[in-house]
């Protein structure tokens, strides 16, 4: 029987909020600078007219913002985005939040440490609103990807057990447990998401099939294997991921505010969710979810933590490495892959309908590139673009320029 054993853990999800502040850098309501609103709404007017992004002036870790077509509902006017991070600003009339920056999975995952993403970030954002800004923890999800316990096969009807929570999102009585998950999603009648809780709610999970997740919905993401296997992944078993999603109302209860505190709430944060190592000071089984062994105990809280479960209780009692340009390389060789199987299809399909001697029997793939050289350029000449600079601006919009280089 393979050992369960965590081969990833970390923050998977990251939302600052950002506010102005004073020169004790304590946050402070004030509406967002006149001519960083006049340059926003010049950036946007420009890619309506276009109906596509436009480049900005701002970079992250060398690749350019663009500014999007339209803000979203609420004070969102403006929205920008990098393969990294994305910004939506406000006009901070309605609050004194004037931006929220979702850092991505990708970039998380490539730094060393916590502190390492939340420190360059903020530099950026000093560069794009001034010197004096605040950072607040908006929502963080936390995740430990395991092998050797296959969820699927689990008595999660009855073995999984939650505390109740109130508004507040902690829980109100030991009493109060709820058996099994909320939602339990099947692909050809296997099991491979379960979740706890809605997404809405102050603490929510999901515990689902990562290798599934990544092989049918996230290629791209084939870098995490180049994680897993530095911590004894086999380079097949299934990895199981466990995701706590804790949003501002939580972490507002939580007392967690300013985004420069978050790492050393990491690992409390965790054994909250998830239950401390061995149990509460009195001995007994804690945390929000749990999966537990039955007893003829009828007291549900004192069943004993599932032995599967006590490893991903103790998953961040350690650190993983970032796996820094692994992410970039791995990401570009998934996206060459399916660019070059989408081009072919595209030919194939192209040949077909032209005819004549590109859909001959005896045709190959030099004749019908030599047939698109030609088309190509009387398409280009007609449109009034030129190639290398739509090249570049490719490279811009997906942040390839380094790693190509």
């Amino acid at each position: 029987m393979l050992e369960v054993k965590v081969v990833g853990r970390g923050v998977d999800t990251l939302v600052l909020n950002v506010c102005y502040a004073d020169k004790q850098f304590q946050p402070i309501k004030r509406g967002l600078a006149e001519d960083l609103q006049n340059e926003l709404n010049l950036l946007q007017s420009a890619a309506r007219l276009n109906e596509a992004p436009v480049i900005t002036r701002w970079t992250f870790k060398g690749n350019n913002l663009f500014m999007q077509e339209k803000g979203s509902r609420g004070q969102w006017r403006w929205i920008l985005k990098s393969p990294y991070l994305t910004v939506v600003i406000s006009r901070g009339r309605l609050s004194r939040i004037i931006a929220q920056v979702r850092l991505s999975s990708e970039y998380l995952w490539s730094c060393e440490y916590l502190a390492e993403a939340i420190v360059e970030v903020g530099m950026f954002l000093y560069s794009m609103f001034g010197d004096y800004l605040w950072f607040q923890v908006s929502e963080v999800d936390l995740c430990a990807d395991v092998v050797g316990w296959d969820v699927s096969q689990a008595n999660w009807q009855e073995c999984f057990i939650s505390r109740a929570v109130g508004d507040d999102g902690r829980p109100r009585d030991d009493a109060l447990l709820i058996d099994g998950p909320d939602v339990v999603r099947r692909r050809w009648k296997r099991i491979e998401t379960l979740d706890f809780g809605k997404h809405t709610s102050p603490i929510s999970c999901c515990i689902y099939h990562k290798t599934a997740e990544i092989r049918q919905k996230s290629p791209t993401k084939v870098w995490f294997h180049d994680l897993w296997k530095r911590n004894g992944w086999d380079d097949a078993s299934e990895v199981w991921r466990v995701e706590f999603r804790l949003t501002r109302e939580f972490l507002h209860a939580a007392s967690i505010e300013a985004a420069e505190d978050l790492p050393d709430y990491i690992q409390a944060l965790w054994e909250y969710c998830a239950g401390r190592p061995g149990g509460a000071v009195d001995g007994l089984p804690d945390g929000w979810l749990r999966y537990v062994t039955p007893t003829q105990d009828t007291n549900r809280a004192r069943w004993p933590v599932h032995p599967a479960w006590e490893v991903i209780q103790g998953a961040f009692l350690q650190e993983d490495d970032g796996l820094g340009p692994i992410v970039r390389v791995r990401k570009r060789e998934k996206n060459i892959e399916r660019g070059l199987a989408s081009v072919i299809g595209y030919l194939s399909t192209l040949a077909a309908w032209v005819g004549g001697d590109l859909a001959a029997p005896e045709v190959d793939i030099s004749l019908v590139l030599r047939w698109l050289y030609g088309a190509g350029l009387d398409y280009l000449e007609e449109k009034e673009r030129d190639f290398s600079k739509l090249v570049q601006q490719k490279q811009k919009l997906y942040g390839s320029e380094e790693q190509a280089s």
